[in-house]
C-alpha cells in the first residue's frame, strides 16, 4: 500500500510538472488558458485511469498518457492559434469599447460645437479623425472574421487577427499622441474634462505599447 501511494504521488507530481511546463508555454487570455489546462488535466486523468483499469502500473500509465498527449511544446503549438485569436478578439473589443468614450471626451474638449464649424475646421482641430475611421474599419473587420460571422465571411487566420490587433493598437497610439499634442499646443484651460481625456489617452498609450509588444511576440511564436 505504501509503495502504491508513493507511486501514485510520483505520477501526480509528474502530471503537475507536465502541466506546469505546458502552462508556461501558453500565450493568451488567462481565462482561456485556465480552461485549456483544466480540460487537459481532466483528459490526462481519464487516460491514466483507463490504463490503470487495464492493468498498467500507475507510473507507466502516467508516462503513456503524457506520451499520447505529446510534448508540452507540441500541445502549446496546437492551441497557439486559438489563443491568439481569443487574445485578438478581447483586445479589439477593448479598443471598440474605449475608443468612442475617449473620442467623445476629446471632441468636447477640442471642438465643443463641431456642427457649427464645418468639416474643415473639425479636421484642423482633431486631425486624427481619418485614423479613427481606419481603426474602426479594421476593428470591425477583424472582429467579424474571428467570431460568429465566420460562417458567412472568410475566416481570419491567427496571423491576420494579430496583425489587425497590432495595426489597431498603432493607430490608437498615433491618435492619442496626436490629440495630446493638439491639446498641449492649444490654450484650453485645464479642467475636469481635460484631466479625464488626458488620463484616458495616457492609459491607452501604455496599453497600446503593451498590446503591440504582446501581439508581435505571439505572432512570431505561431507555428508556420
Amino acid at each position: 500500500m505504501a509503495n502504491d501511494r508513493l507511486t501514485t504521488q510520483a505520477g501526480e507530481a509528474r502530471l503537475d510538472a507536465y502541466l506546469g511546463d505546458l502552462a508556461a508555454r501558453l500565450r493568451g487570455p488567462r481565462r482561456r488558458r485556465e480552461q485549456i489546462l483544466a480540460e487537459l488535466r481532466d483528459g490526462l486523468h481519464h487516460a491514466v485511469t483507463d490504463r490503470t483499469a487495464a492493468g498498467l502500473p500507475h507510473g507507466e500509465a502516467v508516462a503513456a498518457a503524457i506520451a499520447q498527449f505529446g510534448t508540452p511544446q507540441a500541445v502549446a503549438e496546437a492551441f497557439a492559434g486559438e489563443l491568439a485569436t481569443a487574445y485578438a478578439r478581447r483586445t479589439i473589443a477593448w479598443y471598440i469599447a474605449t475608443g468612442p468614450l475617449v473620442g467623445i471626451w476629446w471632441l468636447l474638449l477640442l471642438q465643443p460645437h463641431p456642427w457649427r464649424t464645418g468639416l474643415v475646421a473639425l479636421l484642423a482641430a482633431i486631425p486624427v479623425i481619418p485614423l479613427i475611421i481606419i481603426a474602426i474599419a479594421t476593428a470591425a473587420g477583424a472582429f467579424a472574421t474571428t467570431g460568429r460571422l465566420m460562417r458567412w465571411l472568410p475566416e481570419a487566420t491567427p496571423h491576420h487577427a494579430l496583425a489587425a490587433t497590432t495595426t489597431i493598437a498603432a493607430l490608437a497610439l498615433a491618435g492619442d499622441l496626436t490629440v495630446l499634442a493638439s491639446y498641449l499646443r492649444s490654450d484650453i484651460p485645464a479642467h475636469s474634462l481635460a484631466t479625464f481625456a488626458v488620463a484616458a489617452s495616457l492609459t491607452r498609450i501604455a496599453c497600446s505599447l503593451v498590446t503591440m509588444r504582446h501581439a508581435t511576440a505571439m505572432s512570431t511564436s505561431q507555428p508556420s
